[in-house]
């Protein structure tokens, strides 16, 4: 359902070796978040740019530029460590690898923390879960309880993602697939689908402006190793696990990984 990816942190520990590493960053983001004199070190992501909204590349000022909710997550850790960060794209089977080799410092790529994983790299407090919605039109929510209610009915979808994969496996479903979620929701007011599945937090946002649409009953269970991704740090880093773990909390708290996932969806469908 979900691509599950992978996010790679060396330790805090070895930032000073972090700061040699180059020449494998197609952009930077610059994390100014300290005074003095002394260098601004820089930390390396390890991700693979090719799944909407975690990551992707987007054309930003003419400029291709890596962006995504998980890239600003990536950006959190490094403004707490006061480092720079850089971004190394690549291919995902490939992100543990350089992890432990020390390529990169950290991975965040929607990576699932499996039992496997966890037997070669450590991983940070889950930082989210995909949970989905179903938003039907306002008096039609009695006729969408659960997901066979979905059976033969035109659902929309934000094409390439999870949602596409999780209608795609209901009987006699009829897709309608669109890259733009705005367009999506102009499909469901103007009743050209029955129902949409978008990710939850992106449905709440909409919910807010559109007074013509409501959340459905119907519940798409997933299981957390289904639905949970978290980040990988090389194995015994505990004080960069701490670290990690702290800004993540910090997030949660402030709902800021909600926005950064409504922001991206809404970057997606620009």
């Amino acid at each position: 359902m979900k691509k599950v990816w992978a996010v790679t942190i060396a330790a805090a520990l070895l930032l000073s070796a972090c700061g040699q590493k180059g020449g494998t960053d197609n952009n930077a983001a610059n994390n100014t978040g300290g005074s003095g004199a002394e260098e601004q070190k820089t930390i390396v992501l390890g991700t693979s740019a090719d799944y909407a909204p975690y990551e992707f590349h987007k054309k930003i000022d003419g400029k291709d530029t890596i962006v995504g909710f998980d890239i600003e997550i990536a950006k959190e850790i490094a403004k707490d460590m006061n480092a720079k960060l850089e971004i190394s794209d690549m291919d995902f089977d490939g992100l543990l690898l350089a992890l432990n080799s020390g390529k990169v410092d950290f991975v965040i790529s929607g990576m699932t923390p499996t039992e496997e994983r966890k037997k070669n790299v450590d991983f940070s407090n889950i930082y989210y879960y995909a949970e989905q919605a179903v938003l039907v039109k306002k008096g039609e929510e009695g006729n969408f309880t659960s997901l066979d209610s979905l059976k033969g009915k035109k659902v929309g979808v934000q094409k390439g993602s999870i949602q596409e994969g999780i209608a795609k496996e209901v009987e006699g479903a009829q897709l309608t697939s669109l890259a733009k979620i705005p367009e999506l929701i102009m499909e469901l007011t103007s009743g050209r689908v029955d129902a949409l599945i978008v990710e939850k937090p992106v449905g709440d946002q909409y919910l807010k402006t559109q007074k013509d649409i409501v959340l459905s009953g119907v519940k798409i269970e997933q299981s957390k190793e289904e639905s949970g991704s978290a980040i990988a740090i090389k194995k015994g880093n505990k004080e960069l696990l701490d670290s990690v773990n702290k800004t993540i909390e910090r997030l949660q708290a402030n709902k800021d990984i909600e926005r950064f996932v409504v922001e991206a969806n809404e970057l997606v469908g620009e």
